[in-house]
């Protein structure tokens, strides 16, 4: 019997605590499906948004569909004339086996699984968009959208990124920018907590993380994504920037000072005095760009097609239903932790 994670108390802050002060910041609109339903600037740009990310889907579909474990977590790519495969699990092999970097055995190959895992998945995700972007510039056009788009009409995390690097401008351009930028945060945060998942179980309880607990850990922190994704974009920003001082980075240096802890049933993650401190400061810098009211990540109101994930690893779906595309990233990042990641975890009690 695993031993229970301490409770929360008034010395830790919760991450929900500190979305749900930045979402009562702002009021929330309802995400009409039709423009004409309202003229609020935030939903048109959100329906737009919808429109895009549909589009870009069923490349999504199409890369993972090529992976023969149907996970995402092997590509082909392809160097001038030369064509070669990439697999998490070479690049996990690899990181754990190089004597330069940091922690034991099995330290290593667990950082390896997480480092592969969304660098395979990212990898993807670019090939996917690189196709969708062929799509939005062929003569003639294979899909009927505009490539170069006023980012001023779009939902994204990408539109407000750019405050926590103190640039001027709004990141504009092209809509794989827009589609990508969001995408790719949300699913490097969600390694990131996965990543930090068996140290702060350790730190709370002062034992190792088991397979079992790991995954009712997971069950409840993808319950928070979710709740962050239908939050305003600002906290979403804020948080992420909080955890790391580079926006680029894999592994985010600030996400240290996240903590477990129990409420009831149900685990939470919890932010450290700093890590708080500085989510203030980055929610006051970025709150103008709410304009006083949010609708949440346009993938939550985006349906398409499910992903074509291996059942052996992912959850099942009505396959014959359109589902959120943000709950099926959710899947994916789930369905690939669950074979990649997930393992590492019944290590030899010593190596832990």
């Amino acid at each position: 019997m695993n031993p229970p994670v301490s409770d929360t108390t008034s010395d830790h802050t919760t991450v929900d605590e500190l979305l749900d002060l930045a979402n009562r910041r702002f009021a929330k609109l309802r995400h009409a499906a039709a423009v004409e339903d309202t003229n609020a600037p935030a939903v048109r740009a959100s329906q737009t948004s919808v429109t895009y990310i549909r589009a870009f889907w069923p490349h999504v579909i199409a890369a993972i569909a090529a992976d023969p474990e149907r996970l995402g977590l092997t590509t082909t790519l392809t160097r001038g004339d030369e064509t070669f495969e990439l697999s998490a699990t070479a690049m996990r092999d690899a990181y754990a086996a190089d004597v330069g970097n940091p922690g034991t055995d099995a330290e290593k190959y667990r950082r390896g699984s997480v480092l592969s895992g969304l660098a395979l998945m990212s990898q993807v995700l670019g090939a996917a968009t690189a196709q969708w972007a062929a799509d939005l510039t062929a003569l003639p056009r294979r899909c009927p959208l505009d490539f170069l788009i006023d980012a001023r009409h779009f939902v994204s995390l990408r539109m407000l990124l750019p405050r926590r690097e103190q640039q001027a401008d709004r990141v504009g351009g092209n809509a794989p920018t827009l589609v990508m930028g969001g995408t790719a945060t949300a699913l490097t945060m969600c390694w990131n907590l996965l990543d930090r998942l068996p140290h702060a179980y350790r730190e709370s309880t002062g034992q190792a993380l088991d397979l079992a607990t790991a995954e009712a850990v997971w069950s409840d922190t993808r319950e928070l994504v979710f709740r962050i994704g239908s939050g305003s974009l600002a906290a979403f920003v804020a948080l992420a920037s909080a955890c790391s001082s580079n926006a680029g980075a894999m592994i985010w240096d600030g996400a240290s000072e996240l903590g477990l802890g129990r409420r009831g049933d149900r685990y939470v993650w919890t932010a450290s005095a700093a890590l708080a401190k500085r989510y203030h400061a980055l929610l006051a810098e970025v709150e103008a760009d709410q304009q006083g009211h949010y609708v949440g990540c346009a993938a939550l109101f985006a349906r398409a097609a499910p992903l074509p994930l291996n059942p052996a690893w992912a959850d099942a779906v009505d396959l014959d239903r359109e589902q959120q595309v943000f709950a099926e990233l959710l899947r994916w990042v789930t369905a690939a932790a669950r074979r990649h990641y997930f393992p590492t975890l019944a290590a030899r009690p010593a190596d832990r």
